[in-house]
């Protein structure tokens, strides 16, 4: 088909005047493609099915396997025993800093500690004034003096992350934190 057969189209065209189109050639073209398609869905079909098939024989294998094993497990009278008598086990997470060097390691430990006996020096209320005290700028030594004279042991500026046993009634608010800093 050259460009011959097919003129321009315009409006003026006498279309009674142009060739028709080869009807066996078109039909020929049509059947070729609808043949080619239909046995390449044919193929793929039967594919699909046979995969299927294969992978619903293995999970049949499987379920028989288990269901042998499970009987097995079933005649044991001891492992019976163990599976009645344990209870169902509830696992709590803690959300923890993460930890990347040994000092790190000491403070989350203090912490730890603090939860289970008592606060530690820098919250305790009675000796959270000392620790501001030196924080701005107050002579250490003075500050030494004063405590000992409130009959307070001094000793306790050099740890203020040692917990203070016995005493809990008097933590300061979260927003002291920077008192250990």
């Amino acid at each position: 088909m050259g460009m011959d057969e097919l003129p321009q189209f315009d409006p003026n065209v006498d279309f009674k005047s142009i060739l028709p189109i080869n009807q066996k050639r078109t039909n020929a073209f049509l059947n070729h493609f609808v043949m080619n398609t239909v046995s390449f869905l044919n193929d793929f079909a039967e594919t699909c099915e046979s995969r299927l098939l294969e992978f619903e024989y293995k999970l049949q294998k499987v379920e028989a396997s288990l269901l042998i094993l499970e009987a097995q497990l079933d005649s044991i009278p001891e492992v019976q025993a163990k599976v009645e008598e344990k209870p169902a086990v509830v696992v709590e997470t803690l959300d923890l800093p993460e930890i990347n060097n040994e000092d790190e390691v000491d403070n989350v430990q203090e912490v730890i500690k603090v939860e289970e006996a008592g606060p530690v020096a820098c919250k305790d209320s009675r000796f959270v004034k000392y620790f501001k005290m030196v924080k701005v700028g107050v002579d250490p030594q003075g500050v030494r003096l004063k405590m000992k004279a409130e009959g307070f042991d001094p000793n306790i500026l050099d740890t203020p992350n040692q917990i203070i046993p016995g005493f809990t009634a008097g933590l300061e608010s979260e927003g002291d934190k920077s008192l250990t800093d």
